[in-house]
């Protein structure tokens, strides 16, 4: 079947119609962005000097910029300096009063000099002097010792014969008023005979006297014999006034045996006291004897150690003496100048309250936080352009930084990082003068750019377009490759454009 003709001529129209449209589909993909748009802005591709800086406000900051205090409390005495004065490390600048302080530190040294003159003696040795000292010592100890035995005849014999009066006297007591037929008399019997072999105990004991040992033994039983002869004296005593005995036996006879038992009590008292003093005696001269072989003996360790110990502890007390003493005053701890001043003479100052500021007014330094966001670009060295705000804006000054601190502080939830800047003869400026600073970050001359706006970033690649014809404001896309971020809202053009041409800074959407 044979397709007409009309058919055929109207199927071909549509065919070209459809290439037409194909062709200006493809036409537009390819050169839609050189058609014209509603508002844009035309700018030129030039060279410039380009520089990216970071800008911060901070302080002028003194390199040394201590608050001093008193480390103790008390009335302030003196106040030496006054404020812009100029002063120097170890001066005095003020004090407390120190009275207390300076009695317990000279106390102290006292000691401290004490204890070492005792360890310097014990290591040295006893002069020959000290020892004579001790060695007379000895011998007057055993001169008195061997006087008081010498003495002890007399004491013992006085003792013996208060025993042989009082049996005497017993016998013709018993004779005259006692029997052996009635208790009272038994009693008496048995109290003479006691006192008998008292006395014939107690002569014993004299007759053996030739050593001290003897002597020592013989005062010993001497004071046992008067004892029980004094005892037995009272149990005779108490029967003369026991039953018929009361009115029998004389009132001249009681008298007499009382007088007996006093001899006896005081000559018992005379041998105790013997005994007390060669007692003491020995004790004196076995003291004066060790005190001589100690101190002829070399020093033990630890006795050298003991007094080491105690010039250390001494040492201790002095040093805590000292201490207190320093807290009372205010000492310059490096060379500076007085800022200010918050005490006066006569006030009570608190510990550790500022009383004075002392600053370094000729080495100063500015100080700034920097965001996290600038931080990074910053580095030691690089240039400081300053202006402050006591100079005026006009007023320029330059430096570098210095020091870049590490660690972070937070500013109104802002991550900032202190960064330092020098600043040298810069006549006029003082610490706490406010410091415009312009860090200088980097710098290029004679360069390609154009204005960041210029600049579209899309799928990681950057473009500028460029105006195919101003009047009818067309233009193409090219891709770039940038540079330097500089101030002024400048961008460095490395590759894509030449000087001269005209691009797209600002295209309205």
């Amino acid at each position: 079947m044979k397709i007409p003709k009309f058919l055929k001529k109207k199927r071909n129209i549509w065919i070209a119609i459809i290439l037409i449209i194909v062709i200006v589909i493809i036409a537009y993909f390819i050169f839609a962005k050189k058609n014209k748009v509603g508002s844009m802005q035309i700018g030129s591709v030039t060279k410039q000097n380009l520089e990216e800086t970071v800008l911060s406000t901070g302080q002028v900051v003194s390199k040394t910029d201590l608050s001093l205090s008193f480390q103790g409390s008390g009335v302030v005495r003196n106040v030496s300096v006054q404020e812009g004065e100029r002063v120097y490390r170890g001066q005095v600048l003020a004090s407390l009063d120190q009275s207390s302080a300076l009695a317990t530190l000279t106390s102290a040294q006292g000691s401290l000099a004490q204890a070492k003159a005792s360890y310097e003696k014990l290591i040295n040795g006893a002069t020959q002097s000290d020892i004579q000292v001790l060695q007379d010592a000895v011998a007057s100890a055993k001169v008195s010792l061997s006087n008081t035995y010498n003495g002890a005849t007399s004491t013992l014999n006085t003792a013996y014969t208060a025993i042989y009066n009082a049996y005497t006297n017993l016998v013709d007591l018993q004779n005259n008023y006692f029997s052996t037929s009635d208790p009272q008399g038994i009693k008496v019997q048995d109290g003479k005979n006691n006192i008998g072999d008292n006395l014939a105990k107690a002569k014993l004991s004299i007759n053996k006297t030739s050593s001290s040992n003897d002597a020592d033994l013989a005062i010993s039983g001497l004071s046992n014999y008067l004892s029980a002869t004094f005892d037995a004296l009272q149990i005779i005593r108490d029967q003369c006034d026991t039953g018929i005995y009361y009115s029998k036996v004389s009132a001249a006879d009681k008298t007499s045996l009382d007088t007996q038992k006093t001899a006896v009590s005081a000559a018992l008292n005379s041998i105790n006291t013997l005994q007390s003093s060669i007692a003491s005696y020995k004790v004196a001269l076995q003291t004066a004897e060790h005190n001589l072989s100690a101190k002829q003996m070399a020093p033990r360790q630890e006795d050298i150690d003991l007094a080491k110990a105690q010039v250390l502890s001494a040492q201790g007390q002095v040093d805590a003496a000292q201490s207190v003493l320093n807290n009372l005053v205010v000492v310059a701890p490096v060379s500076g100048t007085v800022t200010q001043i918050d005490i006066k003479v006569g006030e009570q100052a608190v510990a550790t309250k500022e009383v004075m500021i002392l600053q370094d007014v000729g080495s100063l330094h500015a100080e700034a936080d920097v965001s996290e966001a600038n931080i990074a670009s910053l580095q030691i060295g690089q240039p400081i352009d300053y202006t402050f705000d006591a100079l005026g804006p006009d007023q320029h000054f330059t430096g570098k930084v210095l020091t870049i601190n590490p660690g972070a502080t937070v500013v109104s939830g802002v991550v900032n990082y202190k960064v330092k800047g020098n600043l040298e003869n810069i006549p006029n400026i003082k610490p706490g003068m406010t410091a415009n600073m312009t860090i200088l970050v980097a710098k290029k001359d004679n360069v390609l750019s154009v204005p960041s706006t210029a600049v579209i970033n899309r799928n990681s690649k950057q473009y500028v377009r460029i105006i195919d014809d101003a009047k009818n404001k067309t233009y193409h896309e090219v891709e770039v490759k940038t540079g330097l971020q500089a101030d002024g809202g400048l961008v460095e053009i490395i590759s894509g454009l030449s000087e001269g041409q005209k691009i797209v800074t600002y295209m309205k959407s």
